[in-house]
């Protein structure tokens, strides 16, 4: 983890050591409170100052979320937010697993084959594209194909393909494309 650190800039650095700071903190107010200690250490920082109701209110609970890489490169990193989440939950009878849900993919799933990028597009593509964008008021040629349009600037959109002159709309084009 030190190599990781060792090209950051000085402004990451603090950042990261302030990021620390604060998990540290976080960390040893939550064990005086499972300890049941009489002190909780909130006033360490400013996130456990922010949290202080939580640390004080009686019935209050915990929710640790980690995030992991499931990246071999990150396996380090993720190995480390794990244990520093099982040392801010405790003991393992603490820890309650979630139920388990299969994620859905919200659209048919490509291969990157099958994707194409607007550069590639044909005049048929673009069309369906524009359809889909509600972009009705484009006014499309056959020479028009998604390599013209990625050429064209703002300006160029909005003399050649709309018939209003509309800037906004030229805008929103340029910005979905």
């Amino acid at each position: 983890r030190r190599g990781d650190s060792l090209y950051h800039s000085q402004e990451r650095q603090k950042e990261s050591a302030e990021i620390n700071a604060s998990l540290f903190a976080l960390k040893e107010c939550v064990r005086a409170r499972a300890s049941n200690s009489s002190r909780v250490p909130f006033r360490n920082h400013n996130l456990t100052r922010i949290l202080r109701e939580s640390f004080e209110r009686d019935g209050a609970r915990l929710c640790v979320i980690a995030a992991v890489s499931p990246n071999a490169t990150d396996t380090e990193h993720s190995v480390e937010t794990l244990r520093f989440a099982t040392a801010i939950v405790g003991t393992d009878s603490q820890i309650k697993e979630g139920e388990t849900r299969t994620v859905v993919p919200a659209m048919k799933t490509f291969e990157s084959r099958d994707i194409l990028s607007p550069k590639q597009w044909d005049n048929a593509h673009l069309k369906r594209f524009l359809a889909h964008k509600k972009m009705d008021r484009v006014k499309l040629t056959n020479k028009h194909d998604g390599k013209v349009l990625m050429k064209m600037s703002v300006q160029q959109m909005r003399t050649q393909l709309f018939d209003d002159k509309d800037s906004e709309l030229a805008k929103r084009l340029f910005d979905i494309l």
